[in-house]
């Protein structure tokens, strides 16, 4: 039992692997689940009311525990363990959401807390395999993050606006800077700002040095495009539907 939180045990996280693929599967069990009980949660506020503070409590007891199993087993190290890798801020937004969900709110949480952690499930930057603690950890995490945007777009039909796009994109740059100031002063890697992760990701890509930088803020203004396209379609449809009623 021991093994599961030494961090010295390490079964290397294959991607793709079962384990991992069952972990992916679950996020989409999540999903499923809240499409097909909409109706239902929708009226029921006792059970919404459990499950918005059930993901405040999993996402606090998340990072609370890994840093707790980080010092007692000797490993922290402000170089990895410090929460401001993009999902773990994109945790702090998501709490400060769940403290008084509003659809002003949500409009940072739907770009920045779904699709960095939906990536960070699908090509994680893990160490650990199943059955080890930091890989339940990690999944758990990531998967609540995304469960939480889905559960507040299809049951509560919170929907995100296109200015918005603009908003998560300059609250990114704005982040980034101390990060970045952090980084060169401690020679770690939050955001991921002076290279792609060690481990195979779609960053691995995108090259290195200035280069590195430009696609990064290329690609992450047009993922929030790209997050936002579902909305932009149905709303131009509903416009469309509109007119043809109008004219007939």
């Amino acid at each position: 039992m021991n093994s599961v939180f030494q961090p010295e045990h390490q079964k290397n996280f294959i991607i793709f692997s079962m384990s991992h693929l069952f972990m992916i599967a679950l996020m989409f069990l999540v999903i499923l689940t809240f499409i097909v009980f909409r109706q239902s949660l929708r009226s029921n506020g006792k059970v919404r009311y459990m499950i918005r503070w059930g993901f405040f409590s999993v996402l606090i007891l998340s990072e609370a525990s890994y840093q707790i199993w980080s010092v007692v087993h000797a490993v922290w190290d402000p170089r990895f363990q410090l929460p401001l890798q993009l999902c773990s801020i994109s945790s702090f937004v998501v709490l400060y959401f769940l403290l008084k969900p509003t659809p002003s709110r949500f409009q940072l949480v739907y770009f920045i807390a779904l699709l960095p952690p939906l990536l960070a499930i699908i090509t994680p930057d893990l160490l650990y395999n199943s059955p080890h603690y930091r890989f339940f950890q990690f999944f758990i995490h990531h998967i609540s993050l995304v469960s939480v945007v889905f559960f507040y777009i299809i049951v509560e039909k919170f929907r995100p606006k296109f200015k918005s796009i603009l908003i998560a994109f300059m609250f990114i740059n704005l982040i980034a800077l101390p990060i970045s100031f952090v980084n060169q002063s401690i020679g770690s890697n939050y955001m991921f700002l002076e290279g792609p992760p060690s481990s195979n990701t779609l960053l691995s890509l995108f090259g290195t040095g200035y280069s590195y930088l430009i696609k990064l803020e290329i690609v992450t203004i047009t993922a929030f495009f790209l997050t936002y396209v579902p909305f932009l379609l149905k709303n131009l449809h509903i416009k469309h539907e509109r007119k043809n009623d109008f004219n007939l």
